[in-house]
């Protein structure tokens, strides 16, 4: 059962992140983001190897949306506005959910396989600030790159079956996107 809780307990649990995977608990949600500009194009992180930390040895050319793991008594549109500003020091507005992926993979330091899910906001750009991104983040490493829906969707098909990894895989993501945003935008 859920209840307020007093202040002693929320101080004990502010360190307790109930949407982060651990080795107990192997389930992860997270927030992912189809940011978009006027013309529809997605902006997409893309590593190359060396952007990239060590625990992803032998991979390269990596094309990733914006995903963010959700932090204690955060909403999805904080998640969301975070996420835009710490990954590409981006501003915009939310405009529909387009849907999840769930995926798994293995934990880094106990190799238990990791249960994710990640659901997917579209968001049009207001305002972007590149020099403002979080440089403690392994995402201010990648290029940023404006990408044409299904150039991207095709990319991320390639990449999941290159990698064998569904997580790397967000094509489905990006179907939803031509098939019912862009569709809503030209009509």
């Amino acid at each position: 059962m859920l209840s307020l809780k007093k202040s002693n307990d929320m101080n004990n649990d502010m360190n307790k992140n109930i949407f982060q995977a651990s080795k107990e608990f192997p389930f992860h949600i997270s927030i992912g983001v189809v940011l978009t500009n006027k013309d529809g194009l997605i902006y997409c992180h893309f590593y190359k190897k060396s952007d990239l930390p060590i625990e992803s040895e032998g991979k390269s050319d990596l094309y990733l949306l914006v995903r963010e793991t959700i932090q204690p008594n955060e909403t999805l549109e904080n998640a969301i506005a975070r996420g835009l500003q710490e990954e590409f020091g981006a501003k915009g507005e939310l405009k529909a959910y387009i849907g999840s992926i769930k995926s798994t993979f293995p934990l880094k330091i106990s190799k238990v396989l990791v249960e994710k899910t990640t659901l997917y906001f579209h968001v049009e750009m207001t305002s972007f600030n590149p020099a403002s991104r979080d440089n403690d983040e392994v995402e201010s490493k990648s290029t940023i790159q404006w990408i044409e829906p299904e150039v991207l969707r095709d990319l991320f098909i390639e990449q999941g079956r290159k990698y064998d990894r569904s997580d790397l895989d967000e094509s489905k993501i990006i179907e939803n996107y031509i098939k019912y945003v862009r569709v809503l935008v030209s009509t």
